[in-house]
């Protein structure tokens, strides 16, 4: 019996504020050649707040994300744009390379000054790139969506065993299936030819590995359509298209089965849309996705911001995210802890956003006044800190906070603290 990882979604979805953000489009020069971008949310994005790069696949121009970049837009600054040689960034191509194709996308956001941190959302062959983007930028990149990605058990010898495993005459459906690919991918007259041989070749020639890459443990959602259209494929193939088909997505859905287990930031979300069209047929799935992984684990990605943000840095950071991250998931309890574990790592400055954010969120909370107070007097400045700690016995005298004798001892140590130090 197979497993599915389905995608339990927050209620908070459907409470969040529309952004009332401006969706502008541009051409972009990049290496010489024009880049077509959309965006939303540019003018509005706070400090650190994460932009959705949307990455379309092979022969697709950024009208495929249409339906998912208007959902996103409303809670979230997003990008689609078109790479250089598809849709209305037409170019000639000498070579090309996922390394050429990332830097590209490297060189539109330098151009754009578009900053960290990165969700990526890769549709079919998109997603390819979107990996090698993630493993070049891992500190950049705070989560990923996998729209039916192309993956290891599509290599032709991969498939060709998964299929002789099934009864079948493997080694021939897997050439056929090839051929078909080869005839419907690079006959493609309306994508990029070299584009859809490099990906074309990596299957081909068993490249695709996605456990040799280096892509950061990050919140991530795979959504696989279980439908297909199988006429293209029609008396192109030995066995049946449908069933065909049906064992393809089997493949996936056992290859993610042990993915998972070693990667448990990983979720997978099997859907009834279209196999390569879901961002068609099931745009509000993929906004959703987003959503969650933009939600996802927001102690962790404060932990990470204080490890790579300066102090100053991160009292922005702490201020602002609250406009895009729901209250419901920034307790004063979680908010607390964090602040007290920084102390430990010495980094005080980092705590005392974390108390400072507490003490303008929750002001009738004697908490968040003794806190503050520990933690201006980690850094010397217990002059400031006296008046918290009154505050923090008078209200937690009536009724008695379960805390309230470590609030007295508090204040009386700081008086003690004041009272050496005016000598």
């Amino acid at each position: 019996m197979k497993k599915f990882f389905l995608l339990g979604f927050l209620s908070a979805f459907l409470g969040s504020a529309h952004l009332n953000a401006q969706t502008t489009v541009q051409l972009v020069t990049v290496q010489g050649n024009e880049i077509k971008a959309k965006t939303s949310g540019l003018a509005e994005r706070k400090a650190h707040q994460p932009i959705v790069i949307l990455e379309a696949g092979n022969g697709e121009s950024l009208e495929l994300w249409n339906s998912v970049f208007d959902q996103i837009s409303e809670f979230s600054p997003v990008l689609a744009y078109d790479r250089v040689g598809l849709g209305k960034s037409p170019a000639e191509l000498d070579t090309l390379t996922l390394d050429t194709r990332v830097q590209q996308l490297e060189e539109l956001l330098e151009e754009m000054k578009i900053q960290p941190p990165y969700i990526l959302v890769g549709n079919n062959w998109g997603n390819l790139l979107t990996r090698q983007f993630a493993e070049d930028h891992p500190s950049e990149v705070e989560g990923m969506i996998y729209v039916d990605p192309v993956i290891d058990t599509e290599n032709e010898t991969q498939l060709s065993a998964y299929l002789s495993e099934n009864g079948l005459d493997g080694k021939t459906v897997a050439a056929e299936y090839m051929d078909y690919l080869a005839q419907r991918m690079t006959g493609n007259y309306s994508g990029n030819k070299l584009e859809a041989q490099l990906f074309y070749d990596i299957l081909k020639e068993n490249k695709l590995i996605w456990s040799s890459q280096a892509v950061p443990e990050v919140a991530s959602v795979v959504i696989l359509g279980r439908s297909n259209n199988v006429f293209p494929m029609m008396n192109r193939l030995s066995m049946n298209s449908q069933e065909f088909y049906k064992l393809l997505i089997a493949s996936k859905l056992d290859f993610f089965d042990e993915y998972a287990l070693i990667r448990p930031e990983y979720s997978l979300l099997l859907t009834s849309g279209f196999m390569n069209r879901l961002p068609n047929t099931e745009p509000t799935q993929i906004a959703q996705s987003v959503r969650q992984v933009l939600y996802a684990d927001p102690n962790k990605k404060i932990v990470n911001a204080a490890n790579r943000l300066s102090p100053e840095e991160f009292a922005t950071f702490i201020s602002n995210i609250g406009t895009y991250i729901p209250a419901s998931l920034l307790t004063e309890e979680d908010f607390n802890m964090l602040g007290y574990s920084l102390m430990r790592f010495d980094k005080y400055k980092h705590a005392l956003a974390l108390f400072q954010y507490n003490l303008e969120n929750h002001p009738d909370s004697p908490n968040v006044y003794d806190s503050m107070g520990e933690g201006l007097v980690a850094l010397g400045r217990v002059e400031e800190a006296v008046p918290l700690f009154k505050k923090a016995v008078e209200l937690g005298a009536e009724p008695q906070h379960r805390d309230y004798e470590l609030f007295k001892k508090d204040l009386i140590k700081g008086q003690e603290m004041l009272a050496e130090m005016n000598k």
